[in-house]
C-alpha cells in the first residue's frame, strides 16, 4: 500500500493561496472605502458621522463610547483634523472668497472708470 499522505497537490495550494489573496484583496478596499469616508472632516463632524452610523446598531451610549476610543486613532493617523484646525480652514476659505470678491468689484470699478473718462473725453473732442 502507498502513502499518499505527504503528496503535494500544486493546484490546491495555488487555488488555496488565491482565495487567500482575493479575501485579502476585498478587506483592504473595504477598509479603503469606509476610511475614505472621514478623511478631511473635523473631529466633531467625525463623531457625529460615527455615532449616527453606530448608534441604532449598538446604542447612542456605546456608540460614543467607541468613538473616544476611535476617534483619536483617526486623527493620529492624520485623516481627520481637529475642529480648531476645521476653523482655520474655513476662515482661509472665506478670506479667499472675500478676497476674491473685493479683486472682481476693483475691477468693476476700474472698468467704471476708464468708461467714465471716455466719455468725458469724447464730449470734450
Amino acid at each position: 500500500m502507498t502513502d499518499t499522505t505527504k503528496e503535494r497537490h500544486p493546484f490546491r495550494f495555488l487555488f488555496k493561496l488565491l482565495l487567500i489573496v482575493g479575501a485579502l484583496a476585498a478587506v483592504s478596499k473595504v477598509v479603503a472605502s469606509k476610511s475614505k469616508d472621514f478623511q478631511g472632516l473635523t473631529e466633531s463632524e467625525a463623531r457625529a458621522k460615527f455615532e449616527s452610523k453606530l448608534g441604532p446598531r449598538i446604542g447612542s451610549d456605546k456608540a460614543s463610547e467607541v468613538a473616544d476610543q476611535v476617534i483619536p486613532r483617526l486623527k493620529e493617523k492624520g485623516m481627520i483634523k481637529s475642529d480648531a484646525e476645521g476653523a482655520v480652514e474655513d476662515a482661509k476659505d472665506a478670506a479667499a472668497e472675500a478676497t476674491d470678491k473685493v479683486v472682481d468689484k476693483a475691477k468693476d470699478a476700474g472698468k467704471s472708470m476708464k468708461d467714465a473718462v471716455e466719455k468725458i473725453e469724447e464730449k470734450i473732442d
